[in-house]
């Protein structure tokens, strides 16, 4: 009897420590979220993705026909994306509504891409990848989710 006691006692700890680690990575990976800036704007998109660990250096003026607004260029792990700040994420939103699902029509725009397009957006911000660096979109999905529309 007292060896069962001392077995039961100890699986249950076993257990407890267990389901213990589980809920202490859960909240670890929500304290993780919290910390992390909330992406509104171009500076904090670049902050973001450094933060994240990307080699991110900025860039130039760009515009695009199709976009109200003009953008600027980030260079990612050494492929520039195009990042377009709207003055409010209603905007950008309505601007996102306008992209084809391939990324293959913009508004009333057709559009022959170089390499496959990738379209993300978040708040104020629509950004957008042409090419195929998987590194590249791993590092803009880390930050700003799926690709909402692109090949």
């Amino acid at each position: 009897m007292r060896r069962f006691a001392v077995c039961a006692l100890l699986v249950a700890a076993i257990g407890a420590s267990s389901c213990g680690g589980n809920a202490s990575a859960s909240d670890q990976s929500r304290q993780g979220e919290s910390r992390s800036p909330r992406v509104t704007d171009y500076a904090s998109l670049v902050a973001s993705l450094q933060a994240a660990g990307a080699s991110v250096k900025p860039g130039a003026k760009v515009d695009q026909p199709f976009f109200p607004v003009s953008g600027r260029l980030i260079e990612v792990h050494g492929e520039e994306v195009q990042v377009f700040q709207f003055a409010h994420a209603a905007e950008s939103r309505a601007q996102a509504a306008s992209i084809s699902p391939t990324g293959s029509t913009v508004g009333t725009t057709k559009v022959h891409w170089i390499d496959p397009p990738h379209f993300y957006r978040r708040d104020r911000l629509l950004v957008l990848y042409v090419g195929g660096s998987e590194q590249v979109r791993k590092a803009l999905e880390t930050i700003l989710g799926p690709q909402f529309a692109g090949q």
